[in-house]
């Protein structure tokens, strides 16, 4: 059982320390035992390796191997690190709170479901944004700073929908774009797998290469 074969270590610093044994999992091709949560990103562990005297960090899909116990603690782990539906909507509960943001569909469940069963299959799943509620704010002078002429076509992405500004609203876009890599396919953050964004005086953030805006926190 869990906690009933633990074993003495020394790290390469001298420090002493223990760990259940019967946590093994091969990662790299090298036996290691499970620390715990590496405090990173969801689903993210530590593993110890003995014989290079340090942890390592990984995901459940980077584990090559592991015990019967190692994976009835991952299969745990990974169900109390899934994100809430809110979460995963980019929903703030202060704006559920003052009725600024409606609250979830069906149809946004069952995403969140099928989002949930992938991470805990996987033990990764991409970033999680919030979604934008309030009009996009970006000053003349800022507009010239950054060079940006004509007119600004932002989007912003949460809960897997693509969201697009509808007068002061924000909207899903229909039809939804392809995206590549969490990016619009075909332009420049696509290619990089991320945007490059400027944080401007109202707290949103905007990138000029793709158009996808952060807002504030």
């Amino acid at each position: 059982m869990i906690g009933e074969q633990l074993a003495e270590f020394v790290d390469q610093r001298g420090h002493r320390f223990s760990l259940d044994t019967s946590l093994r999992v091969v990662v790299d091709g090298q036996v290691g035992y499970l620390e715990g949560s590496a405090h990173t990103h969801p689903g993210r562990m530590h593993v110890y390796i003995p014989d290079l005297g340090h942890d390592m960090t990984c995901s459940l899909s980077e584990i090559e191997s592991m015990s019967d116990a190692a994976r009835a603690w991952i299969t745990g782990f990974l169900a109390g690190s899934e994100p809430h539906i809110n979460e995963y909507l980019g929903v703030d509960e202060r704006d559920l709170e003052n009725g600024t943001t409606p609250d979830w569909t069906e149809e946004d469940y069952e995403r969140w479901q099928a989002f949930t069963a992938r991470f805990r299959r996987t033990g990764t799943h991409p970033s999680l944004n919030r979604r934008p509620v309030t009009p996009l704010v970006i000053t003349d002078d800022e507009r010239s700073e950054l060079r940006i002429d004509g007119e600004l076509r932002p989007w912003a992405r949460a809960g897997e929908r693509v969201w697009v500004p509808d007068g002061r609203r924000w909207v899903q876009a229909d039809p939804q774009p392809e995206l590549v890599n969490g990016q619009l396919a075909g332009t420049l953050c696509a290619e990089r797998g991320h945007p490059d964004l400027n944080r401007l005086d109202s707290g949103w953030e905007i990138c000029l290469d793709c158009g996808e805006v952060s807002p504030p926190e």
